[in-house]
């Protein structure tokens, strides 16, 4: 697909695949729609699958300097209204989710369903040293002290946070392959930090009971890596009112990637059946 230039001041990549109903996949930080392919390619047999880059990643380039959650949930209305879809279904990876979770809170009429997929709602929903807004420091810490490529490789192939240990010593080659497609597209130092800054200073946890699509948290049994996404989807399933919860089993992070036909079964019961099919 060719980019576009959207009224939000960002030239825009985006790709649609399939038909049937719209389903917007919105990537976790700094990753490109191309994280979803293959893996969820399978999808496009039954929805119309829309994937894109967020501002400050692949192929998308924005014209400001300032990044917000609220500015990339723009984004996506304006990609929706370009692609003349009034409203659609939607995931949304870890910062993804935020993002999925602002533009459902703005703009209720567009969004059929949402699954925040290992996400949460901010700091306030965070315990610890992390409810303090603004970046972490063991993340400002580990950029610094491994370098940009060696913090995203860590975090992908050497931590338990995308995929479990036992997964990681079995299926080596599958992981390095997962790393290549992600660094490939991946958001450069520059933009990964203001997308960074933009994960952190969101909030959106006071504003949960706003909610009004069907949402089902999905979350990993094991996803209790640095920031714990276990403990914040407890927060969603108790503020956002109807909601419903996913475990899947043995998994962390990553489970679209670990465990792709268990991760899609559960996403396409999910939308044929907020859709009445």
């Amino acid at each position: 697909m060719p980019n576009v230039k959207l009224p939000t001041g960002v030239d825009f990549y985006y790709e649609t695949h399939g038909q049937g109903e719209p389903l917007i996949f919105v990537p976790s930080t700094a990753y490109s729609g191309e994280v979803w392919k293959p893996w969820q390619m399978p999808l496009a047999k039954d929805l119309q699958l829309i994937f894109h880059d967020p501002r400050g990643c692949g192929r998308s380039v924005p014209t400001q300097s300032v990044y917000t959650i609220e500015q990339m949930a723009l984004d996506i209305v304006a990609m929706m209204e370009h692609l003349k879809i009034p409203s659609a279904h939607f995931i949304g990876h870890s910062m993804g989710g935020r993002i999925a979770l602002s533009l459902a809170q703005n703009f209720p009429g567009k969004v059929k369903s949402l699954i925040m997929a290992a996400s949460g709602s901010g700091t306030a929903g965070r315990a610890g040293s992390d409810c303090v807004p603004g970046l972490p420091h063991r993340m400002v810490y580990d950029l610094v002290d491994m370098g940009f490529e060696k913090f995203i490789y860590d975090e992908i192939v050497e931590s338990d946070t995308f995929f479990t240990k036992d997964f990681r010593d079995k299926h080596r080659d599958q992981v390095e392959e997962f790393f290549k497609v992600a660094w490939a597209t991946h958001a450069k130092l520059d933009p990964f930090i203001h997308l960074c800054i933009a994960r952190h200073n969101f909030e959106g946890t006071h504003r949960l009971g706003d909610v009004q699509a069907p949402t089902l948290v999905l979350i990993g049994e094991a996803d209790t890596v640095g920031s714990n996404h276990r403990a914040q989807a407890r927060v969603l399933m108790e503020r956002i009112k109807g909601a419903e919860m996913k475990v899947l089993a043995g998994q962390s992070h990553g489970f679209f990637w670990q465990a792709p036909e268990e991760t899609n079964a559960v996403i396409l019961e999910w939308v044929k059946r907020q859709s009445g099919k």
